[in-house]
């Protein structure tokens, strides 16, 4: 799950990014493109004749998925129908985790190349598969739009909406039911966290209510992630709030202790540094762009001086930023 949550967080940011002429003008502008309803989406019960699929990854990626096993499984019921289950979000969710080495189209490229090799599946699967990658991604889109106010409840309410509008109750569920549960709690927790008012053992007590909500398995990938999803949603707080590094830390410190603390600071100053080299590389690339007097071959060998400030895998996001208009301005 935790995985699973990180993943969308990185989807939330690259759409959150895009310029708005590829996205929708608004979520409910996305809504709207598309009238048909959640029942008309390709059956979502599967039964005992689901057919599992090779799971080789298509020949054409060469990037950091290279040599792995390609996540998830399409499922079809005994008539054939297409089953719209979390496993399906699953094999979506593996091959946008190249986003930022690869523009959207070019993922949909590659799952459909990867669909043409699952001889099992009949032309009408193959296009039902891809017609609700289609509405994942733009599900990712309209959600990015809706933004962060700074309340993780309220933000966590506002996507569970927007995914019902855009997908129906059952199929919202079968995709994000799990996760929404987990972040409710989540939401939670970190109210807990920053209520003043509690002292350490009720805050301790109360917390411990809250976890026992979770089943074994959730309980256990908490522990075994160090309240991975947690932290993460703390920081998107604190950067929605602009607080200081000594707020941050301050609240971090409450809720994780001084090492962990420290540990999240170090993360954030990474991060920090990559936007300034960043930056920095906008600005230059903007510099020879606009030199007119530079000969196209000159331009183009200054232009891959630029990136030799970056790792090998650096300059693969720098490049899918400068393919999508995503470079700071």
């Amino acid at each position: 799950m935790a995985a699973a949550v990180l993943l969308g967080l990185l989807l939330l940011v690259f759409f959150w990014r895009r310029p708005p002429a590829s996205a929708p003008a608004t979520a409910a502008a996305g809504v709207a493109q598309r009238s048909e309803s959640a029942a008309s989406a390709p059956k979502a019960a599967a039964s005992n004749a689901a057919a599992r699929l090779p799971q080789a990854a298509p020949a054409v990626r060469e990037d950091s998925l290279r040599g792995t096993e390609v996540d998830g499984r399409i499922r079809v019921d005994a008539a054939g129908n297409l089953a719209a289950d979390r496993e399906l979000r699953r094999l979506f969710d593996y091959f946008l985790a190249r986003l930022g080495e690869r523009n959207p189209e070019q993922i949909r490229a590659d799952l459909l190349a990867w669909l043409q090799q699952q001889t099992a599946l009949s032309a009408s699967v193959r296009a039902a598969v891809l017609h609700l990658f289609d509405r994942y991604v733009e599900l990712q889109r309209a959600s990015a739009a809706l933004g962060r106010s700074g309340d993780l409840a309220a933000d966590l309410e506002r996507l569970r909406e927007l995914r019902r509008r855009e997908l129906g109750e059952e199929l919202a569920r079968a995709w994000f039911g799990e996760e929404e549960d987990y972040a409710a709690l989540t939401a939670q927790r970190l109210a807990l966290a920053r209520d003043t008012g509690l002292d350490a053992a009720t805050r301790s007590a109360r917390l411990a209510e809250l976890d026992a909500q979770l089943d074994p398995q959730q309980r256990e990938v908490r522990a075994q992630s160090t309240d991975f999803q947690l932290a993460l949603a703390q920081t998107a707080q604190l950067d929605a709030q602009q607080l200081s590094p000594a707020q941050r830390a301050q609240q971090r410190s409450e809720l994780w202790g001084e090492a962990a603390a420290q540990r999240l600071g170090e993360l954030d100053q990474q991060e920090l540094d990559w936007n300034l080299r960043l930056r920095a590389y906008a600005q230059a690339r903007e510099r020879l762009l606009a030199d007119s007097a530079l000969a196209p071959s000159v331009r183009e060998v200054k232009l891959q001086k630029l990136l030799q400030s970056f790792s090998e895998t650096e300059r693969r996001r720098v490049l899918a930023l400068v393919d999508e208009g995503l470079l700071p301005r």
